[in-house]
């Protein structure tokens, strides 16, 4: 269970880094993140992240820069010959496009996985205020939440009012208690990927962008 939640979690982030390293197709990226995974459960990778690593984000990244290279490294090898028979391959006819820009803007594959990183961060808490709120009957405090704070609307608190069905003087109110909560939640899902409460004060000033 605990593989499982940490391959739901972090699968896109990591595929957001192999694309930008690769820059290559949906396809080659889907197979890296995959060969990355296999690779973590036969290696020591989850022995050797432990907390004094520091932010598991910095360990991931480290695990991939290694991981991605010995495959490159192997892939340039085969090119080559490595033992094996060459037989040369012209261009696919099949329609299969070239080699995909991943991010155009240029950035560098840490900071796309950087940006992955903190908007699967971010959706994950969420994710467990939307649950947590919807288990307690409170659904339409997080409905409130969400187009406030979430979604892209101009609406203002009596649009907000009017739309789920609540006196405009207790918007605020809704939003205050969906804030905090939603808060908690995004501490506690970082918690999860640093050592002490200092590495969750970096990591948090990081997330929300106020480190720069």
């Amino acid at each position: 269970a605990a593989l499982e939640e940490l391959a739901r979690s972090y699968w896109r982030p990591i595929r957001a880094y192999v694309r930008a390293r690769w820059a290559r197709t949906p396809h080659d990226a889907d197979d890296g993140v995959q060969g990355f995974f296999a690779w973590m459960l036969d290696s020591e990778f989850l022995d050797r992240a432990t907390p004094d690593r520091g932010r598991f984000r910095g360990y991931v990244k480290s695990a991939l820069e290694h991981f991605l290279t010995d495959v490159e490294r192997k892939r340039v090898a085969l090119k080559r010959g490595g033992g094996q028979v060459f037989v040369p391959v012209g261009p696919a006819d099949d329609g299969t496009p070239a080699l995909e820009v991943a991010d155009p803007a240029g950035r560098s594959p840490e900071d796309v996985l950087d940006d992955a990183w903190r908007a699967e961060l971010l959706e994950r808490a969420a994710e467990r205020l939307e649950r947590e709120l919807t288990e307690k009957g409170k659904a339409t405090v997080f409905a409130v939440f969400r187009d406030y704070f979430l979604d892209e609307s101009d609406l203002d608190y009596a649009g907000l009012a009017e739309r789920h069905g609540i006196a405009p003087t207790n918007v605020s109110n809704v939003l205050a208690l969906a804030k905090k909560r939603y808060r908690w939640h995004l501490r506690s899902a970082v918690m999860e990927t640093v050592k002490d409460s200092e590495g969750l004060a970096l990591e948090l000033r990081w997330l929300l962008g106020e480190d720069a």
